[in-house]
């Protein structure tokens, strides 16, 4: 069967906030509800790159963190870290990372606030 790029994303979030929830530590969860939910204004308001930083470099983030990682080596534009290699990238792979990630992030927040009661 043939899946749009779409639904891989929405699939993707969803099994990602369900290993979330499967922790049943709640303040796991709420960290990574706010997380997720303030990604897609982080990218847009700071840039990538600086987003990335400030989500790898603090605990209550680095779900979110390994969530968008995990994405963009299941979409080939990076292969291990994403911080780490997108420092070092060329600017068009910066900028189809900055897409993926904002589409990603959209999803994730949408995501979040389907499966996540309050």
């Amino acid at each position: 069967m043939i899946k749009t790029l779409e639904q891989e994303r929405a699939y993707f979030c969803i099994e990602e906030v369900r290993k979330i929830k499967k922790t049943n530590n709640k303040d796991k969860i709420d960290k990574f509800e706010t997380g997720a939910k303030r990604l897609p204004s982080f990218v847009v308001s700071n840039g990538l790159i600086p987003t990335l930083a400030f989500y790898k470099s603090k605990k209550e983030r680095e779900d979110v963190y390994k969530v968008v990682n995990e994405w963009l080596i299941k979409r080939k534009i990076i292969q291990s870290d994403a911080l780490e290699e997108l420092v070092n990238t060329d600017f068009q792979t910066l900028r189809l990372a900055t897409m993926e990630v904002l589409a990603i992030a959209n999803w994730l927040k949408r995501i979040v606030e389907v499966e996540i009661e309050e």
